[in-house]
């Protein structure tokens, strides 16, 4: 890996980072805030209730007796949907920031004029994808950990910190995919519009997945299905496997975007 390349692409990216960084933590401050008001709400049984099964489902909310604690409260408000949705959003900006638009832009020609090879230049890339995603899962948790200590609100860390890992692992596997692609295509149109529409896919199915137990296999299809926010706060799955599965498919394609990378006769 590049050192100058490597702090010179954080340098040009930071900014993302930190927009989604604070969006972040200030929308789980404010979701924190409300929730020891909503807990002492006399009503609070019944808001679950009047969401359809299939809303409920899909958003990890108990379809039986209603679960009021912040591990529940956070999966619904963040974790369960938005986050994902977000993270992956983000993995498809910034792979195609670091590597599409770059080689579409011409820019690449730039350190490989350099005696830099091009192993090098692939494995600088990765590692500020790689970096990008771990400040902003770190800011989640941290978002986190400051807002349930600020307003008192007793949550197990050790189970947040776990629940991360598998996030940062789901992430690496949307933005390694895109990497790919982005190396694959050389057109950051392309590539964007074929990501995005692979991401939707399988977004998709988890969804369909959760609305329905005859479509609960759907989720053994996509990368989404292995990340049950709520079921890792709660104890009730060890994320162990899931984070090895995710992170043996995100290694893969970051082992093939390399191979690629070095053979292919890119245009710059």
């Amino acid at each position: 890996m590049n050192d100058t390349l490597y702090w010179a692409m954080l340098k040009l990216e930071s900014k993302k980072v930190l927009g989604y960084s604070l969006g972040l933590m200030s929308y789980e401050w404010l979701i924190t805030w409300g929730y020891p008001i909503l807990i002492e709400s006399p009503i609070i049984q019944d808001i679950p209730k009047s969401f359809p099964v299939p809303v409920q489902r899909a958003f990890g909310v108990s379809t039986e007796e209603p679960d009021i604690s912040y591990e529940a409260y956070i999966s619904a408000q963040l974790l369960g949907r938005f986050w994902t949705l977000l993270i992956s959003v983000y993995g498809i900006s910034s792979s195609n920031a670091l590597m599409a638009h770059i080689l579409e832009q011409g820019f690449m020609a730039y350190p490989l004029s350099t005696p830099v090879s091009r192993r090098e230049v692939i494995n600088t890339q990765i590692g500020v994808l790689l970096t990008e995603l771990i400040l902003v899962t770190s800011a989640t948790l941290g978002g986190i950990y400051s807002a349930t200590a600020f307003f008192e609100v007793e949550i197990d860390r050790w189970q947040f910190f776990r629940m991360g890992i598998l996030g940062f692992c789901l992430s690496a596997v949307v933005s390694s995919y895109s990497m790919l692609l982005g190396v694959l295509l050389n057109s950051e149109e392309k590539s964007v519009a074929l990501v995005s529409a692979i991401t939707f896919v399988y977004y998709g199915l988890d969804v369909v997945s959760s609305l329905n137990e005859g479509f609960s296999r759907l989720q053994d299809f996509t990368p989404f299905g292995l990340f049950r926010p709520q079921e890792v706060l709660q104890g009730s799955v060890l994320p162990g496997t899931r984070c090895l599965a995710l992170s043996l498919i995100s290694g893969l394609l970051l082992l093939v975007t390399g191979f690629v990378f070095q053979r292919k006769n890119l245009v710059i």
